[in-house]
């Protein structure tokens, strides 16, 4: 679910650059913030697994 937004988040700013007419490049900036996003969830994930294990009680 937070990808999900994060991902809705960069197509908002690709839709109001793209209406503003701001740059040129917006699809990169798209493919940049996409990149990010995601990037930034894989770093979360051994923490959520760790919270998930550990609210289960799931021993390694």
């Amino acid at each position: 679910e937070r990808l999900q937004r994060s991902l809705m988040v960069c197509q908002d700013k690709f839709e109001a650059a793209k209406l503003q007419q701001i740059r040129t490049d917006s699809m990169k900036d798209l493919e940049l913030c996409v990149d990010q996003s995601i990037q930034d969830s894989i770093t979360a994930l051994p923490h959520l697994a760790a919270r998930l294990k550990s609210s289960l009680t799931i021993n390694d």
